[in-house]
């Protein structure tokens, strides 16, 4: 789910769904259709439904309401969270938080969760950047030990190294 810049062609992908997931639901919020683009990487089977009729499914079935509103929090946090890492943090910075946000903590030597297999533009649009800066970084960081990528695969070789560059904040200069 994204959205483009019709003038400059940008593109930042909001949300990479997943099976179980819904999408446009902030929408039910103030009943605004958004300008979003949608792209459907895998085959999938869609169930749709008027907005009045899952607001109504919010307000008659508590049951709904308490399983939705927890969803509808989490994408409003990533929604958050994404306009802070464009303002606030770096490219590098950017794309390891989006490595670390898929990773099987569980098994951290199975391949990444949903973005294991995407194109270097797909990651860019990810993150607000564009292919040559994230094929440069991820080329930067295979030199230097931390990932590896072959094949539309990305194996991450030094998790505490990527941890460390989410981490980064650049240092301010106060001005006296």
């Amino acid at each position: 789910m994204a959205q483009i810049n019709p003038d400059t062609g940008r593109v930042v992908t909001l949300f990479l769904l997943q099976p179980g997931d819904g999408f446009d639901v902030i929408s039910l919020l103030d009943g605004q259709p958004d300008p979003l683009i949608f792209e459907a990487r895998d085959d999938l089977l869609m169930l749709s439904t008027p907005m009045q009729e899952a607001r109504r499914w919010i307000e008659e079935h508590p049951a709904f309401n308490r399983s939705f509103l927890p969803y509808l929090g989490q994408q409003m946090r990533t929604l958050a969270n994404l306009a802070g890492d464009l303002a606030l943090h770096d490219t590098e910075t950017r794309l390891a938080r989006l490595i670390l946000r898929h990773v099987h903590h569980e098994q951290p030597d199975q391949p990444l969760r949903l973005i294991h297999n995407l194109s270097h533009e797909s990651l860019a649009e990810m993150i607000g950047s564009v292919r040559v800066v994230v094929n440069r970084q991820l080329q930067h960081w295979q030199r230097d030990g931390v990932v590896v990528t072959r094949r539309g695969e990305l194996i991450i070789k030094e998790l505490g190294t990527l941890l460390k560059k989410a981490m980064h904040f650049p240092k301010h200069t106060s001005r006296s």
